[in-house]
């Protein structure tokens, strides 16, 4: 591959990159909306840790289970 395909391979995996950015961020002001009941009632610091470690868990489940879904061909073999 010669300079200009490696420049158009790094460029479209910088803009993929990039756009995976910008959906996280708006991710995170979803799901943010959608856990402040669970942590205005809490007292400030404690509510934001309460919910940060209920989404960790949640999180982890999900990435075991796609793990095991999607896992790797060379897991696979």
């Amino acid at each position: 591959m010669g300079f200009m395909g490696e420049m158009k391979k790094q460029t479209l995996t910088l803009f993929t990159a990039a756009l995976g950015f910008v959906a996280a961020l708006v991710w995170k002001d979803a799901i943010s909306a959608w856990m402040a009941p669970l942590y205005e009632s809490a007292e400030g610091a404690m509510g934001l840790t309460t919910a940060a470690i209920v989404v960790t868990v949640v999180v982890v489940i999900i990435l075991m289970i796609l793990g095991k879904v999607l896992g790797t061909e060379e897991s696979k073999k």
